[in-house]
């Protein structure tokens, strides 16, 4: 829905602000917490004015949702955009990238990842696919070319998106790299993540012990 307004730089302004408050609100609170009347509060405008700008609440999460996933999807494909394809370091700079997005889009990242639905969604219901298929494309060229071991795609890209969420949402939660003090080192995010890939490359098998085969381990 088009702004109802004279001044198209006011309006912009207006529905900018809008989006922003819906966004914080949704992430402090989750969708129960986001009403078109306390997103109206917030932004100063009167409870019937922000339907001028958003047809409903539903119309306003899509937009915010929207516009987080492209955020998102564009953090991944600047990170990959100089990179050989086919190389392990693209599938590196994708993780750093996840971890870039969350950290530096505290508020988007809770929203896409945790309250845009009551009901988990298929992947191609997001939008650009929740950036799914650049992953994947990424992991196949990875295969292809040698670079990692041939599987199905889809699981691994469901096992390393799994691995860089789940560091991602601890890091947002506690400080799981204060464990790691013994060390005598400081290890950032990234530094985790990258300490993390000899284990996700290689495993945890002891070097020289025979690699077991699990029940659908075999190649695709």
């Amino acid at each position: 829905m088009s702004p109802k307004v004279a001044d198209p730089v006011r309006a912009a302004e207006t529905e900018a602000a809008i989006l922003e408050a819906a966004r914080d609100l949704a992430a402090e609170g989750g969708l129960d917490a986001l009403s078109m009347r306390g997103v109206a509060a917030q932004v100063g405008l009167s409870a019937t004015a922000i339907y001028h700008y958003f047809e409903n609440k539903q119309a306003l999460v899509t937009r915010v949702v929207t516009l987080g996933f492209e955020r998102f999807v564009g953090y991944l494909r600047a990170a990959i955009a100089e990179l050989p394809r086919g190389s392990r370091e693209r599938l590196r700079a994708l993780g750093d990238a996840y971890i870039r997005f969350a950290l530096e889009n505290r508020e988007y990242f809770k929203v896409l990842f945790g309250t845009y639905s009551e009901t988990p969604q298929d992947i191609e219901e997001l939008p650009d696919g929740g950036g799914y298929d650049l992953f994947r494309q990424t992991v196949v060229e990875a295969m292809e070319s040698g670079a990692i071991r041939r599987a199905d795609p889809d699981l691994v890209v469901l096992y390393l998106w799994a691995h860089v969420h789940g560091l991602v949402t601890l890091l947002l939660a506690c400080r799981p790299e204060a464990r790691c003090r013994h060390t005598g080192e400081q290890l950032s995010a990234p530094d985790l993540f990258a300490r993390f890939r000899d284990f996700v490359y290689s495993g945890l098998r002891p070097q020289g012990a025979p690699e077991v085969e699990t029940d659908g381990a075999s190649a695709s």
